[in-house]
C-alpha cells in the first residue's frame, strides 16, 4: 500500500497507465492489517502529466468519491461518464489515522481517430444522396484547442433544419433548429461549457429524443426541451467538421473556423473521421490543410491559487524594462507585476495591477506617472495578452492590442527583481493563470530554479474554473465569481438567498396580512409558489374579516371602453392582459375558496346574448350570440355576470321580473334606443379569469348603435394552502413523499402547532447524507444535515416557547453555499460552507413527515401548508384518500376538541393525549369527574383560616356552591366570618328542610330562605346549593338544584356597607361558637367560594397548615362514582412490505449456526471415542489408613457392598 509521508490534503498518488485508456471505474483499499485508509478523495487525470484536470459531476463541481470504512474492504466507484486519460491521480481529502491506500483502475484501451485543423481547412460530407431524417440523434466527439472561437461541427438541410457546435469566447454553443413556422421559432440554444480553450481534451455527448435534448460537456449536463412544434431532423445538404466554406449560414455566429484537434466523431452511428481518413467515399472531401494527427502545441500554464502566490524572476539589470505574458482571471483586483528599479525604493518602481476589472499601469517615479486602459473588462476568464516597455523616453503599455504610450523623458535603470503575480508586502496578489512569460526578451521557464523562485504557484496546470456555467443562480439571478467562489446578484428578481432560490415575498395575501400592520386594502407583491417557477406579481390585499382575506388582481382593461363600428357577431376582440401570466393566475384561483369578477356591458340599440337568427345551434362552430367572453378554458362562454353557465342569459333573464322590453336574455337584447346595461359577477372560478371579450352588433361609426364594456379586477378569497392541514396524533405516525431534491438548492416550508416539547418533524436519509428538522426543548428548531462533512446543526432558539399551541412558520433551505433557516418573522440564521468542499446532497429514501425514518422521536401536533421547492405536498389528500390511515387525521383536531374534561375542568391539549386541569373546580380525578366530600357528624368541623395575604378581598364572595346530603333539618353547610364574629355569611339547613342564607356584613342582619315548594331537601339525597351576590352585594340569589331560586334585594344605599370585612375563618359542618349538638350530620361535597376550594385543599397531600380537620376525617365521595371517558380505539401501525432480503439473511444465519454447532458436536464425539470409564478393584483408602487392614475397611471399589467384619479380643 502507498502511505503518504506528509498528512495533508495536497498529497496524491499518481499512476502512469502506459497509454490512453477509457477509464470506467476505480477501486480503493486501505493498508492491510491496519486502520489506515482514505475515506474520501478526488480523482484527477491528464494526457501529458503536466496539465491535470479534476473529475467533476454533472453540475461542474469536483466529484468527491467515497473511499473506505476499513483497511481490508474494497470499494469500487463507477464513473457516470467515463474519462479518457493516460495518467490518473488520487488526491485524498479525508482519511483515518494515516493516508494509506491501494488502488485499482478499470477500463479499456482507447483507439483514437484524430484530425487537426489549422483554421482554414475542414472536412465536408455530402448528404444530398443520403439524407438524414431522424427523431432521435446522437453526436459524440472530443476536441482540444487553445483558441476561444471556431466552428467544430455544422450540418444543415434545405428545409431550414441545422445542427451547430461552435466555440465562442471559450464557451461551447450547441444550436439546433428542427423547423420554424410563422408563429413559432424552432431554434434551440444550449451553452455546454466554458473556458474550453485550455489545450485539454474535452468530451462532448449530445443526445436527442424528439423534444428531449441532453448536452453533456465534460460530464456537465444540460437538459432542455427543444423549441418549436417539430421533432424530426431533416438534413440533406452538407456536414462540416472543423469549419465551413462561408459563415453566412443559418445559426452561425462566429467568423472563425476551428483551430485544434477533433477526435472520434460519431454522428448517429457514423464514424465520420474514420471514413474521412480511409478516403474511400466520394461523398467525403477534405478542403484545405487537414491532418490526421494532433500536433497542437501550447505553452504550459501556471496557476496562482492564493493572493500570496508569486514568482520572483531574476533579470540581468540592464537595458529598458520589457515584460510580456498572457493571463486569465475572474478576480476584480490583484497585482500582476511589481519591479523595483535600480536604487530601489517603493516610490522608485514599476507596478502593474488591475483594479475593479480595469487595467491600470502605474509607473511610480518622481513624476508619479499613471497610464490606464479602461476599454474593457478583463475578468471574463479568457486569455489576455499584456506587455510593457519602459525606457528613458516612454512607457508603452499594451493589453490585447490596445496600446497606451506616454512620451516623457525618464531616468530609468532596470533592476534585477521581477515579481510576477504578487509581492511579499502586498496582500492583494493576483489569483489566476499565466503563460508565455517573457522578461527582458527572454522566455521564462518556471521550473528553472536558477532564475525563478516559486512561491506557492502551481506549474503545469491552470486551476481556474468557471463556476457560473451553467448559471447556479436561480430565477434569473446574475452570477459573478472570483478564484474561490461564485456569488449571485438577486436584485430585481423578486428572490433572495445565496442562490436566489427563496422568494422575497409571501405566497398569498392571507400570508402577507399575517405579518402586515396595514389594515384594509394594501398593495403587495406575492409569489404563489414561493421558490417554484412561477413569478411574483403585484396584487391588492384586502382584509374582509379576521379569517378572510381578499386578493385583487388587476389588468389593462378596467375602465369603460367603447365599442363602435363592429357589426359582425364577435368581430370586436379585446385581449385582457393581467399583471401576470395565466399559470400564476391559475395557481391563485385553484387555491382560493371562491373567486369572482364583475363584468358589465353598456348598450344603445346593440344586442349582447340574443341568439343569432333565433337559432341556438350547440354543435355549430359559428358564433351563437353577438357577444361572449372567453375564460382560461379557452372556450366561448355564452352567459353573463349574475347568471349561470350554459344559461345563455344575463342576470335579469333569471329573475322573476324579467328583462327590459320583454327580452328573455338580457336588457341589451331589447334593442332600445336608450342606453341600457347588463352586469353582474362571474362566480364560477373554474372558468375565470376573463381573458378575452367579444362583441358585435355595434353597427357603423355613423349610426346610433353603440356599446361599451367594463371589466373589473379578479377577486379571490381564501387560500387552501392553510386548509391542507393534518394532525399527527401518534408519535410514530408518518406521511411519506418522494425524495427531497436539493442538488443545487432546495427548501422546505411549513407551519406547525403543538404542545409537545420535542419531536422530529421532517427526515430524509441517504447512504450517508440526511436532513432533519426537529423541535427541541420546546423553544428551539434544529435543522440537522450531513453532506459528507459530518453532522451540522443549525439551531434557532425562539424568544418564547414554540409549543404554545399557536401556529408557527418554519422555512429551511440547503444549497451549495449554505444552510439557511427562518422561524416566523424572526431574523434568519445560516451557516456557510465552502462550495468547493461540499458535495451535492445525496438522498435516496422517502421524505418522511412526522417522525424519523425509523418511526422514533416522533412529532405530535398539527402541520399545514407543507411546500417543498414551492410545490404543495398534499398531506390532507393522502389521508382523505386512505393512503395514510395510522395516527394521522384531517384538519387540526386535538383531543380537547371533544371537551373530555368534566365539571368545568380545563383540557390541556397533547394531541396524542390530554390532561384535565381541575385546579379551578371543586373536583379531582383524571377527568375532573371525582367528587371531593367529607362525611360529618354533628360535632365534626372543617376550619379554613385566611391570612392577610391569602384572605378574601372586598369584592370577593360573589359566588358560592356547596353540595350536601342529610336527613337532619339542622346544621351549617358553609360559614365565612371575621375574627370577632361581628360579620358573617352563613349557608345552613333550616328546620323546614330548606336552605337558609343568613348574613350580617354591616348594614343589618338579613336572611334568605329557599321557597317552600313542598320539597324536603333533607331526604338523604344529594343536593347542591348555589349562592350568588350581585348589584354590589345588595342582591342575593339562592338556588337548590334546578328548583326555583329565591332572590332578594336589600334596601341599602349606594354607599352602604355590603362587604364582609377582613374575613378570617371559613367553617364547614359547624363553627366554634354554636352548640355542637346543632352541627351538620351528613355528607358535604363540591364546596367552592369564588376561586377557593376548601375540601379539595383539605385532602391534598400534604395538608396545608391553615386547614384544620376536627376530628381528622377521611375524604368521601358522598355516594357518587367517578365518571370517565371511554378510552381511544387501539391503533396499530400497518405492517410494511416484508424485506425478503433480510428474511433470507436471517434464515441463512440460522442455518449457518445450526451447521456450525453440528460440526462442533461431531468433533467432540470424535475426540471422546477412546476415553470411556475404566473401573479397578484397587483399594482407594490407603492414603488415610495406618495399615493394610484399615485400608481394606476404607476401600471403595465397584463391587457391591460387603459387610465389614471385625474381630474383638475379650
Amino acid at each position: 500500500a502507498w502511505t503518504a509521508s506528509t498528512q495533508n490534503s495536497a498529497q496524491y498518488l499518481a499512476v502512469d497507465l502506459g497509454q490512453r485508456y477509457i477509464i470506467t471505474s476505480v477501486a480503493t483499499q486501505g493498508r492491510r492489517g491496519s486502520d489506515e485508509f482514505v475515506t474520501e478523495y478526488f480523482l484527477e487525470f491528464s494526457d501529458d502529466r503536466e496539465t491535470w484536470r479534476i473529475y467533476t459531476n454533472e453540475y461542474g463541481i469536483p466529484e468527491m468519491f467515497d473511499g473506505n470504512t476499513n483497511g481490508y474492504q474494497e470499494v469500487k466507484n463507477t464513473l457516470r461518464y467515463p474519462i479518457t486519460a493516460r495518467y490518473v491521480r488520487f488526491n485524498p481529502q479525508r482519511w483515518n489515522m494515516f493516508i494509506s491506500m491501494r488502488i485499482e483502475v478499470f477500463g479499456c484501451v482507447f483507439v483514437p481517430y484524430v484530425t487537426s485543423f489549422g483554421g482554414s481547412g475542414y472536412i465536408q460530407y455530402d448528404l444530398s444522396q443520403q439524407a438524414v431524417q431522424t427523431e432521435e440523434d446522437k453526436l459524440e466527439l472530443r476536441f482540444k484547442t487553445n483558441k476561444p472561437d471556431g466552428i467544430i461541427f455544422y450540418a444543415s438541410g434545405n428545409q431550414g433544419d441545422f445542427v451547430l457546435l461552435e466555440m465562442r469566447r471559450g464557451f461551447l454553443y450547441f444550436r439546433l433548429d428542427l423547423g420554424s413556422t410563422q408563429f413559432t421559432r424552432g431554434r434551440t440554444e444550449v451553452i455546454g461549457g466554458s473556458l474550453l480553450d485550455d489545450h485539454n481534451w474535452h468530451d462532448v455527448v449530445i443526445r436527442r429524443q424528439k423534444h428531449e435534448l441532453l448536452v453533456v460537456v465534460d460530464r456537465l449536463e444540460n437538459k432542455v426541451k427543444t423549441e418549436g412544434l417539430f421533432y424530426r431532423l431533416d438534413l440533406d445538404k452538407f456536414v462540416y467538421i472543423g469549419g465551413v466554406p462561408y459563415f453566412n449560414q443559418d445559426g452561425i455566429e462566429v467568423k472563425y473556423n476551428f483551430v485544434g484537434c477533433v477526435e472520434n466523431v460519431d454522428f448517429n452511428g457514423a464514424k465520420l473521421l474514420v471514413d474521412a481518413k480511409a478516403g474511400e467515399s466520394t461523398m467525403i472531401r477534405k478542403v484545405g490543410p487537414v491532418s490526421f494527427s494532433c500536433g497542437l502545441r501550447s505553452d504550459p500554464p501556471l496557476s496562482f491559487p492564493t493572493s500570496t502566490s508569486h514568482l520572483l524572476v531574476k533579470g540581468d539589470g540592464t537595458g529598458p524594462v520589457r515584460v510580456q505574458f498572457e493571463f486569465r482571471t475572474h478576480d476584480e483586483n490583484g497585482l500582476l507585476l511589481y519591479h523595483p528599479l535600480f536604487q530601489f525604493s517603493f516610490n522608485n518602481s514599476i507596478i502593474f495591477n488591475f483594479l475593479t476589472s480595469l487595467i491600470t499601469v502605474c509607473s511610480s517615479l518622481e513624476t508619479s506617472l499613471v497610464v490606464s486602459n479602461s476599454t474593457r473588462s478583463f475578468t471574463d476568464g479568457l486569455w489576455h495578452t499584456f506587455s510593457i516597455y519602459v525606457d528613458d523616453k516612454m512607457v508603452n503599455c499594451t493589453v490585447d492590442r490596445n496600446v497606451k504610450i506616454s512620451n516623457r523623458r525618464l531616468e530609468i535603470s532596470a533592476g534585477t527583481d521581477f515579481y510576477i503575480g504578487g509581492f511579499e508586502i502586498v496582500t492583494m496578489g493576483f489569483r489566476g493563470c499565466m503563460r508565455k512569460i517573457e522578461v527582458q526578451t527572454k522566455q521564462i521557464d518556471p521550473d528553472d530554479p536558477q532564475i525563478v523562485t516559486n512561491v506557492d504557484a502551481d506549474i503545469g496546470s491552470c486551476g481556474i474554473r468557471d463556476r457560473c456555467t451553467p448559471n447556479p443562480c436561480e430565477h434569473g439571478g446574475r452570477c459573478h465569481q472570483d478564484w474561490n467562489s461564485f456569488y449571485c446578484n438577486c436584485d430585481g428578481t423578486g428572490y433572495k438567498g445565496q442562490l436566489c432560490h427563496i422568494s422575497a415575498y409571501q405566497v398569498s395575501c392571507a400570508m402577507h396580512k399575517l405579518y402586515s400592520n396595514v389594515e384594509g386594502v394594501e398593495d403587495a407583491m406575492i409569489d404563489p409558489d414561493g421558490s417554484g417557477p412561477l413569478k411574483p406579481f403585484p396584487v391588492q390585499c384586502d382584509t374582509v374579516s379576521e379569517r378572510i382575506t381578499k386578493t385583487k388582481i388587476s389588468h389593462d382593461s378596467m375602465s369603460r371602453i367603447t365599442v363602435n363600428g363592429y357589426d359582425e357577431p364577435g368581430s370586436y376582440v379585446r385581449l385582457i392582459n393581467y399583471v401576470t401570466d395565466l399559470p400564476e393566475l391559475t395557481e391563485i384561483i385553484e387555491r382560493a375558496q371562491s373567486c369572482r369578477q364583475f363584468i358589465q356591458y353598456f348598450c344603445n340599440n346593440s344586442r349582447l346574448l340574443a341568439p343569432i337568427n333565433s337559432v341556438n345551434n350547440q354543435n355549430s362552430n359559428l358564433p351563437r350570440t353577438y357577444g361572449w367572453w372567453v375564460g382560461r378554458t379557452f372556450q366561448p362562454m355564452y352567459y353573463w355576470g349574475g347568471a349561470a353557465p350554459g344559461s345563455g342569459k344575463c342576470q335579469c333573464g333569471l329573475e322573476e321580473k324579467g328583462c327590459e322590453g320583454g327580452s328573455t336574455t338580457c336588457d341589451c337584447d331589447a334593442m332600445l334606443p336608450v342606453e341600457k346595461n347588463d352586469g353582474g359577477y362571474l362566480v364560477h372560478k373554474e372558468y375565470l379569469p376573463v381573458i378575452e371579450l367579444h362583441f358585435g352588433d355595434t353597427g357603423t361609426v355613423t349610426d346610433n348603435k353603440l356599446g361599451a364594456h367594463l371589466l373589473k379586477e379578479l377577486e379571490c378569497e381564501g387560500d387552501d394552502l392553510f386548509d391542507n392541514v393534518v394532525t399527527f396524533r401518534k408519535a410514530d405516525a408518518t406521511i411519506e413523499f418522494a425524495t427531497f431534491e436539493a442538488e443545487n438548492a432546495g427548501d422546505i416550508w411549513f407551519q406547525f402547532r403543538t404542545t409537545t416539547t420535542d419531536g422530529v418533524m421532517i427526515h430524509n436519509t441517504g447512504p450517508v447524507d440526511f436532513i432533519e428538522v426537529r423541535l427541541f426543548q420546546m423553544d428551539t428548531i434544529q435543522f440537522r444535515y450531513n453532506v459528507g462533512n459530518g453532522v451540522v446543526v443549525l439551531s434557532f432558539k425562539s424568544p418564547g416557547p414554540l409549543n404554545d399551541d399557536n401556529w408557527h412558520t418554519v422555512h429551511v433551505e440547503h444549497n451549495r453555499k449554505q444552510a439557511w433557516m427562518r422561524i416566523d418573522d424572526q431574523p434568519d440564521v445560516f451557516v456557510s460552507e465552502d462550495s468547493d468542499l461540499i458535495r451535492m446532497l445525496d438522498l435516496t429514501g422517502q421524505l418522511v413527515i412526522g417522525a424519523a425514518v425509523d418511526y422514533n422521536d416522533g412529532y405530535v401536533g398539527c402541520m399545514r401548508g407543507l411546500r417543498v421547492n414551492g410545490q404543495l405536498l398534499d398531506m390532507r389528500g393522502m389521508v382523505e384518500r386512505g393512503e395514510v390511515t395510522y395516527g394521522v387525521s384531517v384538519g387540526c383536531v386535538g383531543k380537547c376538541s371533544s371537551s373530555p374534561c368534566f365539571n368545568g375542568g380545563t383540557c390541556r391539549e397533547g394531541y396524542s393525549g390530554y390532561t384535565c386541569d381541575c385546579s379551578y373546580t371543586p373536583f379531582r380525578g383524571w377527568m375532573c369527574g371525582r367528587e371531593v366530600g367529607v362525611n360529618l357528624q354533628k360535632n365534626y368541623q372543617v376550619k379554613y383560616e385566611f391570612d392577610a395575604i391569602q384572605g378574601l378581598s372586598a369584592s370577593d364572595f360573589q359566588f358560592a356552591r356547596v353540595g350536601f346530603s342529610t336527613k337532619e333539618k339542622q346544621g351549617i353547610l358553609l360559614q365565612i366570618r371575621n375574627e370577632a364574629n361581628t360579620e358573617y355569611i352563613t349557608v345552613e339547613v333550616n328546620n323546614n328542610g330548606g336552605v337558609r342564607v343568613a348574613l350580617d356584613v354591616g348594614f343589618q342582619r338579613e336572611e334568605v330562605n329557599t321557597p317552600n315548594q313542598g320539597i324536603d331537601y333533607t331526604n338523604g339525597q344529594q343536593h347542591e346549593v348555589v349562592v350568588q351576590r350581585s348589584n354590589k352585594g345588595r342582591t342575593i340569589k339562592v338556588q337548590v338544584d334546578n328548583y326555583a331560586p329565591s332572590i332578594k334585594t336589600f334596601d341599602v344605599a349606594d354607599n352602604g356597607d355590603t362587604i364582609l370585612d377582613n374575613p378570617k375563618y371559613l367553617f364547614i359542618g359547624s363553627n366554634n361558637t354554636a352548640d355542637t349538638s346543632r352541627g351538620f350530620e351528613g355528607c358535604i361535597f363540591r364546596v367552592q367560594v369564588d376561586n377557593i376550594f376548601p375540601l379539595k385543599r383539605a385532602f391534598q397531600d400534604p395538608k396545608p397548615d391553615f386547614i384544620t380537620l376536627n376530628p381528622p376525617v377521611k375524604e368521601d365521595m358522598c355516594g357518587f362514582e367517578e365518571i370517565t371517558q371511554p378510552g381511544d380505539i387501539l391503533e396499530s401501525r400497518p405492517k410494511g412490505v416484508p424485506d425478503f432480503h433480510m428474511i433470507k439473511l436471517f434464515f441463512s444465519a440460522i442455518l449457518a449456526i445450526v451447521f456450525l454447532c453440528s460440526i462442533i458436536f461431531l468433533v467432540f464425539l470424535f475426540r471422546r471415542r477412546d476415553k470411556g470409564d475404566y473401573d479397578t478393584q484397587e483399594a482407594k483408602g490407603a492414603d488415610v489408613a495406618d495399615n493394610q487392614d484399615a485400608a481394606v475397611m476404607y476401600n471403595e471399589t465397584g463391587i457391591g457392598e460387603i459387610a465389614k467384619r471385625q474381630e474383638w479380643f475379650m
